[in-house]
């Protein structure tokens, strides 16, 4: 029986290591792994020109939101994943009553609408939900929690709330209970620090984006990963932190895992590749570089490098929020930015083009690492026979300017004007090639939902 797909000529990258290689599809998994020769015949073959093939990526680390109808971003970043690569997405979703009066809907959409395969965390706000964390993992398969330790006061306009330790205390009891691939993910900001620094702040007049730095400092967060760990370490929890920015982080995580700690850090394109004091971004406007942890110094950039290095930094998640920005008005924009399209072309920019990383780490902090983190491996994040086809042919001397032409979406970008260099040429999801030498041809629907 002919393989629906075949790609020959080809560099395949695992975090174990690089061999030349063709891959054979058939039924959107792999098949076969091998010299192109003893291959079998394909229905279509592509002769990869002796590029790179990665796993596709697989973002845990999205929020598709913000008062656009969920279908609708459903379908339109489908396009920006296919442009980037990402072909697995693991978003947030929250609500401000029960998410088992919720979610059901919101799953139906994402299966109606979406090209991209995607899982669920949940975000969770009250006692009440943490009471239901049982339900939600039996009924939905959802198995990771986000709270806010602090970071946006009450009434903000994004909705989220904040909560105690007490509720943490109480959240992982519950979640440990859950088995394998059960975290609670906690975002790092110390409350009432950022509330009287920002405060501080504001009345000082300025409106510049280290302002916004100097309003929640990279100590604020430093001082809630260690509290998070403590209750994590008290209450046999694992624990993943999303969105690190510093570099006492990275410290922080390895100490703990020495101890016995299952801590998990995430960082993002944007902590790797961007500072508060970036001119590109000073000229746009300081409220496209508004986001939440802040853009730290330089130090704290190159540590975060060092840790993936080291393997401390398992995994990076774009932090996509399809947002439009203006760039004027600091204090009252909304914090964050779109980031499925441009995530694999930062890290390899700024990564293994500048000799930070290889591109094994990347094959791993982006597919295999976060696929086992979140349950999904070996169906995703892997190049082997019996996972799906996802795949992503990249192509490391191309080079482009960032803008919606680029991206594909209405929704601003942190690196709009910035060159970046090596871009997916074709990115396969499932057998189905959705780029191909910049053509999108997703297909609204022909996404699935996963279970971990």
């Amino acid at each position: 029986m002919n393989a629906d797909l075949a790609l020959h000529n080809a560099e395949l990258v695992t975090p174990a290591g690089r061999v030349r290689a063709g891959v054979a599809v058939r039924d959107g998994k792999i098949i076969a792994i091998g010299r192109d020769a003893d291959l079998p015949a394909a229905d279509e073959t592509v002769d990869c020109g002796g590029r790179p093939v990665l796993p596709g990526v697989v973002d845990p680390h999205v929020h598709l939101g913000g008062g656009v109808p969920y279908e609708e971003l459903c379908e339109t970043e489908s396009v920006s994943a296919a442009i980037g690569g990402v072909t697995t997405l693991v978003q947030y979703k929250r609500s401000a009553t029960s998410l088992l009066e919720t979610f059901e809907r919101e799953r139906e959409i994402a299966e109606a609408h979406s090209a991209f395969d995607t899982a669920f965390h949940f975000i969770l706000n009250s006692m009440a939900q943490i009471e239901e964390i049982p339900q939600y993992a039996e009924r939905f398969g959802v198995r990771s929690f986000k709270f806010y330790m602090g970071g946006y006061s009450k009434g903000n306009p994004i909705g989220l709330v904040t909560v105690s330790d007490a509720d943490l205390y109480e959240a992982m009891a519950r979640i440990r209970e859950l088995g394998p691939y059960a975290r609670c993910m906690v975002h790092c900001e110390d409350d009432a620090l950022v509330e009287h620094l920002t405060a501080k702040t504001k009345a000082s007049g300025r409106n510049d984006l280290a302002a916004y730095g100097d309003s929640r400092p990279g100590f604020v967060e430093e001082q809630d990963i260690l509290r998070a760990i403590w209750l994590a370490e008290l209450q046999g929890c694992p624990l993943y932190i999303p969105h690190t920015t510093i570099g006492a982080g990275v410290d922080a995580a390895r100490e703990a895992r020495k101890r016995g700690v299952d801590v998990v850090l995430e960082t993002c394109p944007h902590y790797l590749a961007l500072t508060q004091d970036d001119e590109r971004l000073a000229q746009q406007g300081a409220g496209v570089g508004k986001v939440a942890p802040a853009l730290r110094g330089e130090e704290d950039r190159l540590r975060l490098w060092e840790g993936i290095r080291e393997g401390v930094v398992r995994t990076i998640g774009s932090d996509h929020v399809p947002l439009v920005k203006t760039g004027g008005a600091l204090w009252e924009e909304k914090p964050g930015f779109a980031g499925l399209a441009t995530m694999l072309p930062v890290v390899l920019t700024e990564g293994v083009l500048k000799g930070r990383i290889e591109l094994e780490h990347v094959a791993a902090v982006m597919a295999e690492n976060p696929a086992r983190v979140f349950g999904l491996y070996p169906r995703k994040g892997a190049i082997a026979v019996g996972s799906d086809a996802d795949l992503v042919v990249v192509d490391l001397d191309t080079e482009r300017v960032v803008g919606p032409d680029v991206t594909r979406t209405k929704y601003t970008s942190a690196f709009e004007g910035m060159a970046l260099k090596g871009w997916p040429a074709i990115t396969i999801r499932r057998g189905e090639v959705q780029l191909r030498d910049g053509e999108v041809s997703v297909r609204p629907g022909s996404g699935r939902v996963l279970r971990p």
